[in-house]
């Protein structure tokens, strides 16, 4: 799916980056070429680092609403009924992706 995205020249970020985040990214093969970056909190100690295993950078959050990038992958799916609204009161305007337990769409309406 992400793949498919990319080569159609969409941009995608992925939203957290939990320890669950970089065994999911590893797993799959996610890398800097799928992903153009995730995005913490501002004040996180990963801002300025690497997902680890990989060349994708993790930048401040205030990004995505700058950026405006297609979608957002949420890699704190666990949550994702949560933050997406929160995201959405906040400005991106995007599509979301939830991983898991099944990838999916959520289309921004």
């Amino acid at each position: 799916m992400l793949l498919g995205f990319k080569e159609r020249g969409s941009r995608v970020y992925g939203v957290g980056a939990p320890s669950r985040a970089s065994t999911l990214i590893n797993y799959v093969g996610i890398d800097d070429g799928i992903l153009d970056c995730v995005v913490e909190i501002k004040g996180s100690h990963k801002v300025g680092k690497y997902i680890p295993g990989t060349l994708i950078p993790v930048l401040d959050e205030s990004r995505l609403f700058e950026d405006q990038p297609d979608y957002a992958l949420l890699l704190s799916w666990h949550i994702a009924e949560e933050l997406m609204p929160k995201l959405r009161d906040r400005g991106f305007r995007g599509d979301f992706i939830i991983p898991l337990d099944h990838p999916h769409i959520v289309k921004n309406v």
